[in-house]
């Protein structure tokens, strides 16, 4: 499962509203099959839009440029339909994996959450369930390079203490997350393609979830709906396309 975050855990008047994690799950069979695809579909868009094949994929940016100063080069009605061109292929590029997401709104969690811990857990627990129930197989987790110590830290305990609530008595029960193997596994998302695919993944729900004015004319908060046929729907019962907030 390669994961990546939009927003930001933090509290306070200059934190973000939410914080999304979205992991893309996929088998190690198919990850020269979908790496040679994701290679073909960045060719594509180098001939069109000029894009370097290298240049690092972020969803925020091909929105609102901050930081990868090379998009300025490609006007923004191109970098947001380079975006678009993403939300369509995705699943289809990924035709046989599954995405799983977490979207915390903090307004609606007490004020002292570590929303990072949170997330983390949902997010972990959820894959360890589809490893154990939907593919019997053990995974890995590699994540963007970031909070590498509390991320270690926490899937050590999950391994041996995780209480989940009983759907039938209320009560909780001990599940540990034992078929995710080693620690998390950090990478810098600049060099792998499919760590850039789970951060345009989390910033296509987080722009459904907070959709901008400006951007409706693109169509911009529509794009997460492409993704509905690789999402984990049994993730979350209580929404529609599986995201798991609480």
């Amino acid at each position: 499962m390669y994961v990546d975050e939009s927003g930001d855990p933090g509290v306070g008047k200059y934190a973000s509203p939410h914080y999304i994690l979205s992991g893309l799950i996929i088998n190690s069979n198919d990850w020269r099959k979908y790496l040679d695809q994701i290679k073909t579909f960045r060719t594509a868009v180098k001939k069109m839009y000029g894009l370097n094949i290298r240049e690092e994929i972020h969803a925020a940016e091909l929105i609102r440029i901050n930081k990868i100063k090379s998009y300025a080069a490609i006007r923004k009605a191109d970098r947001i339909h380079i975006l678009r061109n993403l939300a369509v292929q995705i699943p289809v590029i990924f035709n046989t994996a599954k995405v799983v997401n977490v979207c915390l709104r903090k307004a609606d969690f007490p004020a002292d959450t570590d929303f990072q811990k949170l997330a983390w857990s949902r997010l972990i627990t959820r894959y360890d369930v589809y490893l154990k129930k939907s593919v019997k197989d053990n995974g890995i987790i590699i994540a963007d390079d970031s909070s590498e110590g509390t991320i270690r830290s926490l899937l050590r305990k999950l391994r041996t203490y995780n209480p989940i609530m009983s759907h039938f008595n209320g009560e909780t029960y001990n599940a540990p997350t034992d078929n995710i193997i080693e620690d998390v596994f950090h990478r810098d998302s600049a060099h792998s393609y499919y760590i850039q695919i789970a951060d345009v993944i989390a910033h296509l729900l987080y722009r459904k979830e907070y959709p901008k004015g400006s951007l409706k004319k693109y169509g911009v908060h529509l794009y997460f709906d492409e993704l509905k046929d690789i999402l984990l729907k049994e993730a979350s019962k209580k929404d529609a396309m599986g995201v798991v907030r609480n």
